[in-house]
């Protein structure tokens, strides 16, 4: 008989008072923001045609749509170019393979010699076809969404102008600003501006100078003119300065050399100085209010003679001599090469400026417009610092509606337009001289012996050894070497020296490794001045290149520490002139061990890893453990392979074993 069920319970209400919902008096809250965002981006739109449009995408603020874009995959170029057209699109799958014949002597990420000469040549073929995105004409009796759309389809003309130069002729163009809200903040300031200022970096001016950007600001105003100020000149030596003036003059370039981080070492020298005359002359005062006199007439002049004979005559003084050493400089360098400093920079700017050109607002005075354009980090800000430093001024900062760019008051006839970082478009080999010129990031590089192999070729082996305090072993040019360190061979040497080692198998981590290196190059602690191009039109060979900065690599251009280091260790091995080349190989300081002998070689004394560490060349290490290399013991009667071997008669004999035993022993 089966069990009775109990009978389900019956709901009852819990005892108690019934809860009380209270109305929220705060009307003002996150969701009611949240829903008018919500309402906002579903949001029904009348087209001027008649058109209705609606889109379900998130809509994003103002400050949002002024991030630099210089990188786009394929899916978001596609997206953004559909958007710009404002049209649908349909895919169309291509399945282009391409076979890469590599050669162990040669990068597959870099170019040949040929390669590079014909893309040369191309190059200069489709230089003018090279441009930047122009503002389309417009008037005052145009609505917005006219001059919107207009200037869309002008900026959606540019960008398939640049991708047909890019498929159809093989061409490889630098990373270039793909936004549109940040090419508008440039057309402002060439529009406002009479005098465009181009901020370059003096270590390669060519590829940070636009010269469409010039041809656009004539094309406004033929009045208007264009500078180019080569920043971080302090870098260049004078013979590299020459060349490079030279090659400015002939192309009727006009330019001045500038270092802004030099400009703003002296500003804050000054600075420093009047502050210390300030706290000098108010101790000096706060001791003569409690000095007790009988005439305060005598006391008066006697304090002004005090002030005036006080501790500022010194630095006067102090300045007189500084000003008389910067006179002796300026007169052993020619005008054209030599580096100005603030107060001639703002002479210049002055002078070269055509006069104001644009018509004032109602109830405004007419002020001189200087804007300043170039690529991010090239020193535009620090330019800018030290021309408002330079005036002892309060500056005035007057940023436009939507904060784009921005206007700087250098004075009540001069302004300074600052505009946005912009990064132009311009003609590039490989990836890999991308990385080194900083245009691509270093944090987010995948393939780095490109990059590293055109940084073996430009600094010299013997410099990059007293830089890091390492040995570099290379492989000769008779048994396949590349006649300087391989990337490899680099990276191997710095990692083992730091002791960055990967997991499990414990090999040198030549990834990180390869961002340090890479680091120090774009600083400039390994440096590389980029020659003038040749007469001819030919492409800079690398024997150009090092003869080039061959002044660069010398004991002067080392770290304080390491400079230091090499002297001792040069005063211990009584070497008195030290020449890099030739005597590197016989110091020993930090982790480099010299040879003892003329002949012999440096190596590493610190090296991480052990010998799983060094296996990066696998053959070299095979011929040494098989013919035995470095392990004769003397003069042996039997060959090499049968050292060590039984002889005939019994395994297991004792009398042969003891042989055997003293077989080995004699060898």
């Amino acid at each position: 008989m089966a069990p009775e069920k109990n009978p389900p319970k019956k709901w009852k209400p819990p005892k108690g008072p019934k809860p009380v919902h209270h109305k929220n008096k705060n009307i003002v809250g996150l969701g009611k923001t949240i829903a008018s965002v919500r309402a906002k981006e579903n949001q029904v739109q009348y087209l001027p045609d008649g058109d209705i449009r609606f889109t379900t995408d998130k809509r994003e603020a103002d400050w949002v749509k002024l991030r630099s874009v210089t990188h786009e995959n394929a899916l978001e170029d596609f997206l953004n170019t559909a958007e710009l057209a404002d049209t649908d699109f349909t895919a169309e799958k291509r399945s282009t393979v391409k076979i890469i014949k590599v050669d162990n002597r040669q990068n597959p990420y870099l170019l040949s010699k040929e390669e590079e000469r014909k893309k040369h040549d191309l190059q200069k073929e489709h230089e003018v076809d090279l441009i930047i995105p122009r503002r389309p004409a417009w008037d005052t009796s145009m609505t917005k969404f006219q001059l919107e759309r207009q200037e869309k389809e002008a900026f959606l003309k540019w960008r398939r102008q640049l991708a047909a130069l890019q498929e159809n002729k093989d061409l490889l163009l630098t990373p270039f600003e793909r936004n549109l809200e940040v090419w508008k903040q440039l057309w402002r300031v060439i529009e406002r501006s009479d005098l465009v200022v181009q901020i370059v970096d003096a270590r390669n001016p060519l590829l940070f100078r636009s010269k469409d950007l010039e041809k656009s600001v004539k094309e406004l105003d033929p009045r208007k003119e264009n500078l180019l100020l080569v920043n971080k000149a302090d870098l260049l030596t004078k013979a590299q300065r020459v060349k490079w003036a030279e090659y400015f003059i002939k192309n009727n370039i006009r330019y001045t050399f500038f270092s802004a981080a030099k400009a703003n070492e002296l500003l804050l020298a000054e600075a420093n100085e009047e502050n210390a005359e300030e706290d000098s002359s108010s101790d000096h005062d706060f001791q003569d209010e409690f000095e007790e006199t009988d005439e305060e007439s005598i006391a008066d002049s006697e304090e002004e003679t005090d002030k005036e004979n006080s501790l500022p005559l010194s630095s006067h003084v102090d300045s007189n001599e500084h000003e008389d050493e910067i006179t002796d400089d300026v007169e052993d360098e020619d005008e054209h090469t030599r580096v100005i400093t603030v107060n001639e920079l703002e002479d210049l700017l002055l002078r070269a400026a055509p006069g104001p050109l644009t018509e004032p607002l109602e109830g405004q005075t007419q002020r001189l417009q200087i804007g300043l354009v170039g690529y991010p980090n090239v020193g535009k800000s620090s330019t800018i610092n030290a021309l408002v430093g330079s005036k002892k001024v309060s500056v005035s900062s007057t940023p436009g509606k939507t904060k784009h760019f921005q206007t700087i008051l250098l004075s009540d006839s001069v302004i300074l337009c600052d505009c946005p970082g912009l990064v132009f478009p311009n003609f590039a080999y490989t990836n890999g001289e991308l990385v080194c010129n900083g245009v691509l990031p270093i944090d987010q590089l995948r393939e780095h012996t490109g990059p590293v192999e055109l940084v073996c070729q430009r600094i010299p082996k013997f410099f990059l050894e007293a830089v890091y305090g390492i040995a570099i072993p290379t492989k000769p040019v008779e048994e396949g070497g590349l006649g300087y360190p391989s990337p490899q061979e680099l990276l191997n040497a710095y990692a083992r020296a730091r002791g960055y080692m990967t997991q499990g198998f414990g090999a040198a981590d030549e990834s990180r490794a390869s961002r340090y290196i890479l680091k120090d190059y774009v600083s400039g602690k390994l440096l590389y001045v980029r020659p003038p191009p040749n007469v001819d039109n030919t492409p800079i060979t690398i024997e150009q290149g090092k003869d080039f900065n061959k002044e660069l690599y010398t004991v002067d251009h080392l770290p304080e520490s390491r400079r230091q280091q090499l002297l001792q260790a040069a005063k211990e091995k009584h070497i008195d002139i030290l020449d890099l080349q030739s005597d590197l190989s016989k110091l020993t300081f930090s982790g480099h061990v010299g040879s003892s002998s003329s002949k012999g070689a440096a190596y590493t004394g610190t090296n991480y890893g052990g010998k799983q560490a060094a296996l990066f060349s696998a053959s070299e290490e095979l011929d040494k453990e098989f013919f035995k290399m470095s392990s004769g013991k003397g003069i042996v009667s039997n060959p090499f392979h049968k050292l060590g071997a039984p002889s005939a008669g019994k395994k297991h004999n004792k009398k042969n074993k003891k042989k055997n035993v003293k077989n080995t022993e004699m060898y």
